[in-house]
């Protein structure tokens, strides 16, 4: 089972294309503890995320390097938006949670922790396997 955040976004999308019918945007983040600090998940994350969710979010794709991007840009309009955590706490663990921004917003603001556990993070998001 792969152990960095990307190669777990890639295995999460492949997820995401066979069994999450819906569009969405997310920022995913790997937890090697038995918490994930809040703060890990930055500002303007959370501010794109919001944005994406309540308004419109547009992005313009950098012309960097040389892999062939599938196209210049996009935006989203009233897109469901996530904050995916992948669990990391042993040789095969498989767990994520998808949180919505929303609910993640609304925890950080009235926890009296720092940081996020998995158990709770079950109570306010869904939580699966890859």
């Amino acid at each position: 089972m792969a152990t960095d955040e990307a190669s777990r976004t890639t295995l999460f999308l492949r997820y995401a294309k066979l069994f999450l019918n819906e569009s969405f945007v997310f920022e995913a983040k790997i937890c090697k503890e038995l918490s994930i600090p809040f703060d890990a998940v930055k500002d303007h994350q959370v501010s794109a995320l919001y944005q994406a969710k309540h308004s419109t979010f547009n992005y313009k794709i950098a012309d960097v390097g040389y892999d062939q991007k599938p196209f210049d840009g996009f935006q989203m309009k009233m897109t469901p938006s996530y904050v995916i955590i992948f669990w990391y706490q042993h040789r095969n663990d498989k767990r994520f949670t998808m949180i919505d921004i929303d609910m993640f917003c609304e925890e950080k603001r009235i926890s009296a922790r720092k940081s996020l556990l998995y158990e709770r993070s079950c109570e306010i998001g869904r939580c699966l396997e890859l």
